[in-house]
């Protein structure tokens, strides 16, 4: 009986972790999309700025790195300032969305993928299944992907590339989704679920899975913008 109230207890306070982190997701997709309209609306000129757009996807690199090295060290404050940075400057990065598809494409593109990302999130979070065995995979697959979008756009720019891309990288994204969910289910159990490492451990958990869900997001809206007007 201790050992059944020892893992429920363990289980309802994971859930409680688990409903922070996605809050704090959606805080940042808020964010990130609030920017992103903003600028659409009232200062579409920047949407065009070539060094504005440089700076701002360095700028998301550096934040990122940063955020990863320093993690363990960090406070709770600045892995929340690091989280909303990397929130606002995606939206800016992501300014010109609104500018070339539809507002029908962009909420069906947003439903499928929200639909999408809670399956396979509650597949992460309830499977028996080591997905840890897939994670070598996923990352190789991750990183050939990105090589192949930057010769694409650099030399090929083959829509047939483009389309198999798009394709490729919602399957390894639908993949990370799950096994994001599954390794942070493991790093709380492990031990670093208290004080201010188990609220970084929110934050870090978020934005791992902002960052699925917003590349998942892309690649349906680019599949689903291949049947707009615009």
């Amino acid at each position: 009986m201790n050992y059944q109230e020892t893992a429920f207890q363990t289980t309802d306070t994971f859930n409680q972790f688990l409903t922070k982190t996605f809050t704090i997701m959606t805080m940042g997709l808020l964010l990130t999309a609030g920017v992103a309209f903003f600028i659409a609306t009232f200062m579409p000129q920047l949407v065009y700025s070539y060094g504005l757009t440089m700076f701002v996807i360095i700028a998301q690199l550096g934040v990122c790195f940063y955020f990863s090295a320093r993690f363990m060290n960090m406070s709770v404050g600045a892995a929340r300032i690091c989280f909303v940075a990397y929130s606002i400057l995606t939206g800016i990065t992501f300014s010109f969305i609104p500018l070339i598809y539809d507002g029908g494409t962009l909420a069906l593109a947003f439903t499928m993928t929200a639909v999408v990302f809670a399956s396979m999130a509650i597949i992460g979070h309830t499977t028996s299944m080591d997905l840890s065995k897939f994670g070598p995979y996923l990352f190789a697959g991750l990183i050939a992907i990105i090589v192949t979008t930057l010769l694409n756009v650099l030399f090929f720019r083959s829509e047939s590339i483009d389309l198999m891309l798009n394709y490729a990288g919602i399957i390894i994204f639908l993949g990370l989704i799950a096994f994001d969910m599954q390794s942070l289910r493991k790093i709380y159990l492990s031990g670093l679920n208290s004080g201010d490492m188990g609220a970084k451990l929110a934050i870090f958990g978020a934005l791992q899975l902002y960052l699925d869900f917003i590349n998942l997001f892309i690649r349906i809206l680019a599949l689903f913008g291949r049947h707009s007007d615009n």
